[in-house]
């Protein structure tokens, strides 16, 4: 069974050749949107994990119409959802408020781990500060259901010139009820 620290290694040597002549050659990988990556990254995962790594894992959702969702990965039982921020675009796209429709689904993911994976490939990244915003919750409406815990990990560009990559890897735990809370 895959443990976070092998998601982690997986996603850091795929983020590091993405910015490496000798892997990307022409293609400048590091200026490809989600879209174009996800056939990257499942080929990727299917390498380093084999057959334990499936795409597109459906999964029950409580807030949506059709009551399901997917998620981007399912390595075993870790649930894995990914964004990705390219240079010169706004922050937005691996934000806590963009990626709410992801977080909730990690949330709700009862089948094992959960991980985000963010990649920054723009050069001004996210501070530690400002990605504590993930600690705080999506609201799901009324209701009492179980959130469960899961982790961010967000890799980035320190500096170009010379090449530094750094992450950051948050443990986001569920928030415990209060007495008297609704």
């Amino acid at each position: 069974m895959p443990t976070v620290n092998q998601v982690v290694h997986c996603f850091e040597l795929l983020f590091s050749a993405f910015h490496t002549k000798e892997f990307s050659k022409s293609l400048k990988l590091n200026h490809w949107r989600e879209r174009d990556l996800l056939p990257l990254m499942r080929t990727g995962l299917l390498c380093y994990f084999g057959k334990k790594a499936l795409p597109e894992v459906e999964v029950a959702t409580s807030w949506t119409t059709s009551g399901k969702s997917r998620i981007d990965f399912c390595i075993d039982d870790t649930a894995v959802e990914f964004a990705v921020r390219n240079p010169g675009k706004s922050y937005t796209n691996v934000s806590a408020s963009t990626n709410t429709s992801e977080i909730k689904k990690l949330l709700s993911w009862k089948n094992g781990k959960s991980v985000l994976v963010l990649f920054d490939f723009s050069d001004s990244p996210f501070t530690w500060d400002e990605l504590q915003w993930y600690r705080e919750h999506p609201s799901f409406g009324k209701g009492n259901r179980k959130k469960n815990a899961y982790t961010v990990l967000y890799f980035y560009v320190e500096h170009t010139r010379p090449l530094k990559l750094g992450k950051h890897l948050i443990e986001v735990r569920r928030k415990s009820r209060t007495p008297g809370e609704a």
